[in-house]
């Protein structure tokens, strides 16, 4: 007679912490590497294993720009608000270097208690449409790799590109703390798209001021002071014009990243489809797949921007 069991998500979780513990009382952590499925649940019964028993930690996998994924540890504890995530890629890299799983796993609650301490994202302004609108602002994004996102957020079409709008809300050590504004927001707040779009023009020069250099002789790179998706900045009310008088007449526009892009002078005599070569060779070698921003080279002739080159 067959026996059929049926296992609760709570079951599997506590069978693969045991078989985990399994292996660390049989040396195996010490003489073979997990791959990176059992490195995460290594993490999670760790982390358990640490924390109050009031707070509830899970592995929480998260789509990201471009339709990339990123998985992390997700903590929620029963009196807050407040449910970081902390990913895990990072950490996975320092394992393969020689960290051992505990003390990985010490650093993340000891990030997760200073997030906790400081509460950096007070969740309950989110509703107060009076506190958020200060803190409104947008960045570029790639609209072909996008569109099931773009289905749930509001935003605005730019050549190739996708204006987005998000709550800035702190920038520390861990990284920035932001959300993503849907739809279900602008109901909830009772605006209109237009009026999200407003703030956020107004708002991100301010809160992220255009910062240019020159790399060679005839190339610039424009990013914010932030260095953080500074392509947002090639959309700045007289950014163009001012390129412009600076390198004395026309130019291309390359799209190295979402953070920040190349700008050529047209005098320099680089074809487009050249440029464009290289945009995909970058985008290709030297860009993480959820912040490449596009292929396409822009151009800049004094009255508008276009693609040249896709």
């Amino acid at each position: 007679m067959a026996v059929h069991t049926c296992l609760n998500a709570g079951d599997i979780q506590i069978i693969s912490c045991l078989k985990m513990a399994e292996k660390v009382l049989c040396g195996a952590w010490l003489s073979e590497r997990m791959n990176y499925t059992e490195f995460m649940n290594a993490m999670l019964c760790e982390i358990r294993g640490q924390v109050d028993a009031q707070v509830r930690t899970e592995l929480y996998t998260v789509t990201k720009n471009n339709g990339t994924r990123r998985t992390g540890i997700l903590f929620k504890q029963e009196d807050s608000n407040l449910a970081p995530t902390i990913y895990l890629e990072e950490f996975y890299q320092k394992y393969l270097k020689g960290q051992q799983v505990p003390d990985l796993a010490d650093s993340i609650c000891g990030i997760y208690q200073e997030i906790r301490v400081k509460k950096t994202c007070d969740c309950q302004n989110l509703f107060d449409f009076n506190h958020v609108k200060e803190h409104i602002v947008y960045k570029l994004i790639r609209r072909d790799a996008n569109e099931e996102l773009l289905k749930q957020i509001p935003y605005e079409p730019f050549l190739d590109l996708a204006v987005v709008y998000y709550i800035q809300i702190d920038n520390t050590r861990f990284g920035s703390a932001a959300i993503q504004i849907r739809n279900e927001h602008l109901r909830y707040w009772r605006v209109e798209k237009e009026e999200i779009r407003r703030l956020a023009e107004k708002n991100t020069p301010r809160i992220y001021p255009v910062q240019i250099r020159q790399i060679v002789r005839f190339m610039y790179v424009a990013t914010n002071e932030q260095c953080s998706l500074g392509a947002a900045v090639m959309r700045y009310p007289d950014f163009r014009e001012k390129v412009r008088r600076m390198i004395r007449g026309d130019f291309y526009i390359l799209p190295s990243s979402i953070h920040e892009v190349i700008l050529v002078p047209e005098s320099f005599g680089l074809e487009p489809e050249r440029m464009q070569e290289m945009v995909k060779e970058i985008n290709q070698t030297g860009v993480a797949p959820e912040e490449v921003l596009s292929d396409s080279v822009y151009y800049f002739d004094g009255e508008e921007i276009r693609i040249v080159a896709k």
